[in-house]
């Protein structure tokens, strides 16, 4: 059984969290997050990477489209967190499903999926992968960890604005694995 955290120390930590990273930025000579008109950019840059890494459906079978998730445990030996990239698609070892954007580009946060039928040729399937972002090449979001590390496992995003300096955009590919490092 999992004990719950109360509010306050949850609340706590994240501006622990986030004052480190702000220290950090300033330690190694970034620049300080500037707020957006709408406010929507800025409250995105202030969140933390969470470390977690990429982790296909454990709902992956027979359904062709299915959640992507974050998973905390980024040293579970699982093949479920390893992938492989290649021609500009990013395939779960354990499902082989394929990296999908969805093509939705109605909002600045969507959801990323994972696609059964990684022969399918559409652009929703190919990825860019460049200074520690992974872009999507038919609608330019950018793979986003969202910033929840409170669970163990979260969903992932995709982010429109791929010039916002958050850390939630930021990825370490090693080992097979892609991580959330900021």
């Amino acid at each position: 059984m999992r004990l719950a955290v109360p509010t306050t120390v949850r609340r706590s930590r994240a501006a622990t969290l986030a004052a480190l990273t702000a220290f950090a930025l300033t330690a190694a000579g970034g620049t300080a997050l500037a707020a957006t008109s709408t406010g929507q950019a800025a409250a995105h840059a202030g969140r933390v990477a969470t470390g977690f890494c990429l982790d296909s459906s454990s709902r992956a079978g027979f359904q062709m489209k299915v959640p992507a998730y974050l998973w905390g445990d980024c040293t579970n030996p699982s093949p479920n967190l390893r992938w492989v990239i290649q021609n500009g698609q990013i395939k779960n070892v354990a499902t082989g499903y394929c990296l999908d954007s969805g093509g939705d580009t109605s909002q600045m946060k969507v959801p990323a999926y994972l696609w059964r039928d990684c022969t399918n040729p559409s652009p929703n399937l190919r990825w860019s992968i460049q200074n520690g972002q992974i872009k999507n090449v038919a609608t330019g979001y950018c793979l986003d960890s969202g910033g929840d590390n409170s669970k163990i496992k979260a969903p992932v995003y995709l982010w429109r604005d791929c010039t916002n300096p958050s850390s939630n955009l930021r990825w370490s590919i090693q080992n097979g694995q892609i991580k959330n490092i900021g």
